[in-house]
């Protein structure tokens, strides 16, 4: 979520910089006003509609046997992995989720990693800590 809010950003300010450019050149009064709305456009809907619609449709669900990813509005993708896979989690944080108060949690297997961002710190916590414990369920084979 709060990676398209820091490319829409830099896309807004390279905009304003070139519009201020294009005002210094005496270009033409549109042009330069067409690409300051161009600008909050993309932080409109690059930084905040597109991952609040893909936040609405992210769904997880950690069980005994299996961790259940399912993420997407028009391509909808499903994720199973078992706990039997699990090498490590973990919980992670940047400087601007800081500013939200949001965590992510990671969980690694040989084939890679996968996330369940945005999620409130307790909750991050709580949800490595199960997914670690019931990783270390010995197998009853």
């Amino acid at each position: 979520m709060l990676g398209g809010l820091a490319w829409s950003v830099a896309v807004m300010v390279g905009a304003v910089v070139l519009a201020g450019a294009l005002g210094a050149a005496d270009v033409p009064g549109v042009l330069p006003w067409l690409l300051r709305l161009a600008g909050v456009l993309v932080v409109v809907v690059g930084g905040v509609v597109l991952p609040v619609q893909r936040w609405r449709y992210w769904r997880y669900e950690v069980r005994d046997e299996e961790i259940d990813l399912l993420r997407g509005a028009l391509v909808v993708t499903r994720t199973l992995i078992p706990m039997t896979r699990v090498q490590h989690v973990d919980t992670s944080r940047t400087v601007l989720s800081d500013m939200f108060g949001l965590r992510s949690v990671t969980v690694h297997t040989a084939a890679g990693s996968h996330s369940i961002p945005g999620l409130p710190p307790g909750e991050a916590a709580a949800i490595r800590d199960r997914i670690a414990l019931l990783a270390r369920a010995p197998d009853d084979l």
